[in-house]
């Protein structure tokens, strides 16, 4: 397919966008990325039933081909995006990498973005107690499968791309929590430097004052998340 229209829409939360964000970042596509209300011209609760299976994201294709479930979005940006290997092995051992990220979902990406108070506090303790054996199983995927400085060598795949977003928000919670992970920090250094993904990591929105009322800052505004 070539350069065909593309629209994102989800909501202002660091999450299921970030991904197919950094993805079309990466490779110039060219797309338009909507907060729901701006693009449904209502608010969410009243379009709602305008989405597929009533949730986002959405990823709008040439204007009326709908696709949603996240992973769905990644998997179908990235031979547009030059982050899929030809070779069917190396891309079912990509996708394998690519679903064990996606396994960090909950209660990583919730935790960060939404809950608070006491509900964050427990939250937050359970990922960060199971989180180091996860770690510690990506660390070995990293030394198994090549010499990085990605998962597959010199070259992301799109699974290096949800590996950063779920890295990224763990950091969030506990800035040393990747300490003593050599092989994942090296990996963390080199995404932050790729070409046009560090230009979007700069400007993006940044999260504050998480687990007690957690906002995006968006053209200098704060917005509530959600």
């Amino acid at each position: 397919m070539d350069k065909p229209d593309l629209k994102l829409i989800y909501f202002k939360l660091r999450a299921l966008a970030e991904a197919p964000k950094m993805m079309m970042e990466f490779a110039g596509l060219n797309y338009n990325y909507f907060m729901a209300e701006d693009y449904f011209k209502k608010s969410w609760e009243e379009a709602k039933n305008d989405a597929p299976f009533n949730q986002l994201p959405l990823l709008i294709v040439n204007e009326n081909t709908e696709i949603w479930q996240s992973n769905s979005i990644v998997r179908f940006l990235a031979p547009l995006t030059g982050t899929m290997p030809d070779d069917r092995l190396v891309a079912a051992q990509v996708d394998a990498i690519f679903e064990s990220t996606h396994e960090l979902f909950f209660p990583l990406n919730p935790t960060v973005n939404v809950v608070t108070g006491e509900q964050h506090k427990a939250l937050k303790k359970q990922f960060l107690e199971a989180f180091p054996r996860k770690l510690k199983n990506f660390s070995r995927q990293f030394e198994k499968l090549s010499d990085g400085p990605f998962f597959f060598g010199d070259k992301p795949y799109y699974c290096d791309f949800s590996a950063y977003h779920h890295f990224s928000l763990a950091k969030i919670l506990d800035p040393e929590v990747l300490n003593g992970y050599s092989r994942v920090t090296s990996f963390m250094k080199a995404f932050e430097k790729l070409p046009k993904v560090d230009e979007y990591l700069e400007k993006r929105p940044e999260i504050i004052d998480v687990g007690t009322s957690p906002k995006l800052i968006i053209d200098g505004i704060e917005y509530e998340t959600g």
